[in-house]
């Protein structure tokens, strides 16, 4: 299935919360609590609408059923500053660019609702470079590293990309 073929949705269903749980541990670099988190965000905007939770998905759906997610929101007291909280894609659609589409997507609907700066944080865990090197690619400058901010030996990189 190629992008074109993809079908994309912006409301999450109740199936949602386990189908990027699944999703999210098969990438297989997620702790057991970020796993949970990812769900729990899920289950958050389904129990209050994107709204009041602040959480905005773009869900990617392939023939065999959740190819890709991706979960923005703003930051609480900041001026139109966005952050993306989750992108994540099956191992079948990194090579299509699911998550570069998806990523697209956020930033576009973000700066529909007023966005003018989009956050990504990740880890430097080495594990982790795929990730630190597809926001390089998608023109989002490193603003920050913090040594150790998860564990030890396990940093935060934090990267922003101007919207408008």
């Amino acid at each position: 299935m190629t992008l074109k073929e993809a079908q994309f949705r912006f409301e999450p269903t109740a199936q949602d919360a386990e189908c990027v749980e699944a999703l999210v541990r098969a990438s297989g670099v997620f702790s057991a609590e970020e796993i949970a988190i990812a769900r729990e965000l899920v289950e958050e905007a389904l129990a209050r609408g994107a709204a009041a939770s602040g959480y905005h998905f773009i869900f990617a759906e392939g023939a065999d059923g959740l190819d890709g997610y991706a979960c923005f929101g703003p930051i609480p007291a900041t001026d139109r500053r966005y952050e993306l909280y989750w992108i994540a894609v099956t191992k079948n659609a990194r090579r299509r660019r699911l998550a570069a589409k998806l990523l697209s997507m956020s930033e576009t609907r973000a700066k529909a609702m007023g966005a003018a700066m989009m956050i990504a944080e990740t880890s430097t865990r080495p594990d982790y470079a795929p990730a630190y090197n597809f926001y390089h690619a998608q023109g989002y400058a490193l603003l920050a590293e913090i040594a150790d901010w998860h564990a030890d030996g396990d940093g935060l990189a934090i990267f922003g990309k101007r919207l408008a």
